[in-house]
């Protein structure tokens, strides 16, 4: 379907063509779903406002990259997104290389998920590259080709556009079909197709926990593990308000009050201002605040018991030595290695610390951690317990190579 006359002036044919009109967007939408497939890309500014700022689409079909100017007055004016519709069809594949922004956008104009995503930046970590690797040293390794000098800090709410931010912007989608297609080809190498499934598994698991980090972002906040059920409803109730006041004045909700001050107050639970004041760092917070936030304190002081947040779930146990932690390290790595997958993508050592409490608090079926469980669990799942049931062994190979220990016992892929 040719696309109609476009009345925006054109970038040259290396930066893509610029679209600044609602029908041209809408026609290139309808291209996409019947071709099934488009690269993606965003620029965006996060600085100033509550929510990023959308700056700049970058789409690319099988023959031709487009630029949509999300700014320009006959698309802020259409009712409907077509492109964050098209990501959300299931019958389309939208490829990204890192997903969170592009999968966010499609979250909160569309109200569902990506339909069909992928990650080449997952998919590379699935086929031997390391994670997580630059968008740049992908298509270098991959490709053999170079990628501009980077755009990024420039002021991409600024119009017109420069010459060189619609080059940048274009390349960062030109490579993504291609990349997409050498990393399909590979994984269609393994007869039983266990990696497409590994990173579909990853990636349904992303998007899932993407489309809640808002609504339980105060669980995650730094000292949260730390308080108890009644500071934890405290927090949540206090977070939610400066989400509240920073959605309204559209400004980072971190410019309401941070962090620590959240925590801080949550552990406290002043029921005065004269108490409010004296909390650590309350200075931050404008006093037009104190009566809000003491009114968020008497409402998680109000919660009856049995409805209050419960506290993260903890591996009880002494803390494992850290010869241990190094030992499973290496069998990770081993067990990774037969993979061809990056460590560093299946887990930490706060997650092998996990499996060693698990281990010893007599493995609980409903606290299963995440390295034995999914596609992690195929991975390594054996290669850990067989580690901490002493069968599995561990010897220097060559102390001058990049991986000088071997390990011996370990089972073979299944």
């Amino acid at each position: 379907m040719p696309l109609s006359p476009l009345t925006s002036a054109r970038a040259s044919k290396s930066a893509g063509r610029l679209l600044d009109r609602h029908e041209d967007v809408a026609e290139l939408a309808d291209r996409i779903r019947d071709d099934g497939v488009m690269g993606l890309d965003t620029e965006f500014v996060s600085e100033r406002t509550y929510q990023p700022q959308l700056a700049l689409l970058q789409v690319a079909t099988r023959d031709e990259i487009f630029l949509i100017d999300p700014l320009a007055e006959h698309i802020q004016e259409a009712p409907d997104q077509p492109i964050w519709d098209a990501m959300a069809d299931p019958s389309v594949r939208t490829i990204v290389h890192a997903h969170d922004q592009e999968a966010q956008f499609c979250f909160q104009r569309t109200g569902r998920a990506p339909g069909d995503l992928f990650d080449v930046q997952l998919a590379a970590a699935f086929s031997g590259h390391y994670y997580p690797i630059a968008y740049d040293k992908l298509v270098g390794r991959e490709l053999r080709r170079g990628v501009g000098p980077s755009q990024s800090r420039t002021n991409w709410l600024q119009r017109p556009l420069t010459a060189a931010q619609q080059r940048y912007a274009a390349e960062d989608v030109r490579w993504l079909i291609r990349l997409h297609d050498r990393f399909v080809r590979r994984m269609s190498d393994d007869p039983e197709q266990r990696r497409f499934d590994w990173l579909r598994e990853e990636t349904e698991t992303r998007l899932d926990r993407l489309s809640r980090r808002e609504s339980d972002r105060w669980r995650r906040l730094s000292g949260a593990n730390k308080l108890s059920p009644r500071s934890l409803a405290a927090l949540r109730e206090l977070s939610a308000w400066r989400e509240s006041v920073a959605s309204r004045r559209n400004i980072p909700f971190r410019r309401i009050a941070s962090d620590d001050l959240l925590v801080a107050v949550s552990a406290t639970r002043p029921s005065s201002q004269a108490e409010l004041k004296s909390v650590r760092g309350v200075g931050q917070l404008k006093q037009s605040y104190f009566s809000d936030v003491l009114g968020a304190i008497e409402t998680a002081l109000s919660i009856p018991e049995a409805e209050l947040p419960a506290r993260a779930t903890r591996h009880h146990g002494g803390k494992p030595s850290r010869m241990v932690v190094l030992f499973l390290e290496s069998v990770l790595a081993a067990a990774c290695a037969k993979h061809q997958i990056d460590p560093e993508l299946v887990g930490s050592s706060s997650q092998l610390r996990a499996v060693v409490s698990w281990n010893e608090g007599g493995r609980p079926a409903e606290q299963m951690p995440r390295l034995l469980s999914g596609w992690r669990g195929e991975v390594c799942g054996e290669p850990l317990l067989e580690a901490l049931a002493g069968r599995i062994s561990l010897r220097i190979n060559d102390p001058l190579s990049a991986n000088p220990l071997a390990v011996g016992g370990l089972p073979s892929p299944s």
